[in-house]
């Protein structure tokens, strides 16, 4: 366990990294219900990982705000005149195939 002094508090860094990676699975099921609230109202929104979180956290100065980025959510409404995939017929799985109980 690594503790390092900072003015009149000790930072431990494991329960830090503990805690963000709880918080963000916690922040995926607000996510999950944004993305289900944006579809109801006709917006289209892609999650996203996989991002520079340190380069967007800087970007966005999120460090002075005691806050740290976890995902990035687009928001917003297709252009029909140029989705190719919105003509594309849907596929489907049949409810049998694709749920199976245990």
């Amino acid at each position: 366990m690594v503790k390092v002094p900072f003015a009149y508090y000790s930072i431990d860094f494991q329960k830090i990294k503990i805690s963000f990676k709880i918080l963000t699975k916690q922040a995926n099921i607000a996510l999950g219900l944004i993305i289900v609230l944006a579809a109801s109202e006709g917006i289209d929104s892609t999650p996203m990982k996989g991002f520079n979180s340190i380069a967007l956290d800087d970007f966005l100065k999120l460090s002075t705000k005691g806050l740290r980025s976890s995902m990035l959510l687009a928001l917003g409404y297709r252009d029909p005149d140029h989705d190719c995939n919105l003509k594309l017929e849907k596929v489907r799985k049949p409810f049998k195939e694709f749920v199976t109980f245990i």
